[in-house]
């Protein structure tokens, strides 16, 4: 059975914050904002609007922004030292936040997020479609890698969702249970003044900043789902990675966490680590490890090095040092070790099995069973995976950093 509704996403900590952490966990304090409607600006508003706005009402254990991306703080320095992503996320917010969008950003985001959970329509990917053809190409191929044809349905999350009347309407009446007229009411504020009047919105990308996947089961009739937003795209390729890697990688990545839903409790039937954001950071290094393995596999994605040097960047670059936060999903230099240690893996076709592979269920693995023609299941990539996690949390790089610089050490660990 899988780990139901249970949202993993591919971004951790940027700069400090997340905009979206993977634990179950509910904090209502974090949702406040979106308990009233209410703009604080120097801005005149038309009309009132006397019907609150409360958190949507999701089935138990579903989250949804339990560590908000907390704008007001996004632009302060971070206590890790940032990558250049938390540099590119930094200089899009300084360069047109205003009042409006500072006290609007959590509630568009939260209707931004939740519409792609019930999207039926024709879906596309990239602000006009640019993108479209080569994610399906990309769902194709990881279907028939892991042979999970069908099983996943991948959309696209777009700031134009929060301009389109109907759309809106659509959201405030089934998630927010407003009837057609106030929802209407709404829908005419948002397009009609909050979204002229505001510098932010509907322009930033972190409107549409989601990657995540999400295993439903028939919660609004809806089954194994994963979102791509424009937004990620455009920033990330902000730091010089190509958008091709970066589509892939977030795919990949995220395509490997609906193989853990199908395997959980099989694979951590006691959980993934004693505390939460260990478990978390476990969990997400190994959909690196994956998404390392599957995209260099000649049977997978086939990334050359120069490629593959791309994607161990992207994933650098989304590492976070938020080590007690239960969303930690581990630190630069460990997802990118993670990544690294899943393309060798794919690359040179064995690995040396010293620990996890002793009672192996399929038997004893040979040498030639792992020729790079031959492609592993995912009962035999999980295993290699936890017979390299020590490695990828503690090293080779560890020593490294601390004879080169002590005072960057806690920023690693």
């Amino acid at each position: 059975m899988k780990k139901k509704l249970l949202r993993f996403c591919l971004f951790g900590s940027l700069t400090g914050i997340l905009l979206a952490s993977c634990s179950k966990e509910n904090d209502e304090a974090d949702l406040e904002i979106l308990t009233t409607v209410n703009a604080k600006t120097s801005l005149t508003q038309p009309g009132e609007y006397p019907v609150p706005l409360l958190a949507v009402d999701l089935p138990d254990g579903f989250r949804t922004n339990d560590i908000p991306f907390d704008i007001a703080k996004a632009v302060e320095p971070s206590a890790c030292s940032p990558t250049p992503f938390d540099d590119v996320i930094n200089a899009s917010i300084a360069s047109n936040l205003d009042g409006l969008g500072l006290e609007w950003y959590s509630l568009y985001a939260e209707m931004n997020f939740v519409y792609t959970l019930t999207d039926n329509s024709h879906q596309y990917f990239g602000e006009k479609g640019q993108y479209t053809f080569y994610v399906y190409y990309l769902k194709w191929k990881l279907e028939r890698f892991w042979k999970m044809r069908r099983e996943v349905s991948v959309r696209g999350q777009h700031n134009a969702t929060l301009n389109n009347f109907d759309k809106i309407v659509e959201i405030l009446t089934f998630w927010y249970g407003l009837n057609e007229a106030e929802a209407a009411d709404y829908a005419d504020f948002f397009i009609n003044y909050v979204n002229i009047e505001s510098t932010f919105l509907v322009e930033t990308p972190l409107l549409s900043f989601d990657a995540f996947a999400i295993a439903l089961e028939g919660d609004f009739d809806q089954g194994d789902i994963i979102v791509l937003g424009d937004g990620i795209i455009e920033l990330m390729a902000k730091t010089g990675i190509d958008k091709r890697v970066i589509l892939s990688g977030i795919l990949s990545h995220e395509w490997a966490h609906q193989i853990q839903f199908n395997n959980f409790e099989t694979w951590y039937p006691n959980g993934a680590a004693d505390n939460v954001p260990e478990a978390t950071r476990t969990t997400e290094l190994e959909a690196d490890f994956f998404t390392g393995y599957y995209l260099t596999h000649q049977r997978g994605g086939t990334h050359n090095w120069k490629r593959a040097e791309q994607f161990l960047d992207l994933f650098y670059n989304i590492g976070d040092c938020s080590f007690d936060n239960d969303g930690h999903h581990g630190t630069p230099n460990q997802r990118m070790e993670a990544a690294k240690q899943g393309y060798e893996l794919g690359q040179k076709g064995f690995y040396n099995c010293s620990k996890t592979c002793k009672g192996f269920a399929y038997g004893k693995i040979h040498r030639h069973y792992f020729s790079r023609g031959h492609a592993l299941d995912e009962h035999e990539v999980h295993t290699a995976f936890l017979d390299k996690l020590d490695e990828i949390i503690n090293g080779p790089w560890s020593s490294e950093v601390e004879e080169d610089d002590d005072e960057e050490e806690e920023y690693y660990y």
